[in-house]
């Protein structure tokens, strides 16, 4: 909370690093105008351009007012452009979160690949005229970590199905009876 001259406390909030809000009162700092010069730039008042950034107002800026604010930074020197990057980061974390599960099961798809390659290398050896009790202990243990991992993946198969959209029947390939 600050004071301005004499007219009492005035709240300020804060502004989201990678917010709409954010990035519109980077612009307003570059240009001259500030958010009057924004305003008029896109023919709309004062309070709706900083509404724009607002969480708690309804208004959402418009396409063609993100580029021509975006411009308008560029032309007053700013560097970049704040709201399409702004944009971009959002676009990338609600895709990192929306798509977490299928990068782990790229992850797993991986791990498994590796486990089940190790486990059928160990088992060659343990079927070899001459193997020892060793070499029966290494097979048994690496087919136990491949069927960890491949035990992994039908867990994340099925958190994965549900979180993307309700199944419609049964596995490819399930038995139906």
């Amino acid at each position: 909370m600050q004071v301005l001259g004499g007219i009492g406390p005035v709240m300020t909030k804060r502004r989201a690093p990678a917010s709409i809000d954010a990035a519109l009162a980077r612009i307003a700092g570059q240009l001259a105008d500030g958010w009057v010069g924004m305003a008029a730039l896109v023919g709309r008042a004062e309070r709706t351009v900083r509404n724009w950034g607002d969480p708690d107002t309804p208004e959402q800026i418009p396409f063609d007012a993100s580029i021509a604010l975006d411009l308008a930074y560029q032309a007053a020197g700013g560097i970049g452009a704040p709201i399409y990057e702004t944009y971009t980061i959002q676009l990338e974390l609600s895709g990192a979160d929306r798509f977490a599960s299928r990068h782990e099961l790229a992850r797993l798809a991986a791990d498994y690949i590796r486990e089940s390659g190790e486990a059928g290398a160990a088992l060659v050896n343990a079927a070899q005229p001459g193997a020892d009790h060793s070499e029966f202990r290494a097979a048994e243990r690496e087919v136990l970590e491949a069927l960890t991992v491949l035990q992994r993946a039908i867990h994340q198969l099925a958190s994965t199905a549900t979180d993307t959209h309700p199944s419609t029947g049964p596995p490819a390939g399930a038995d139906p009876g």
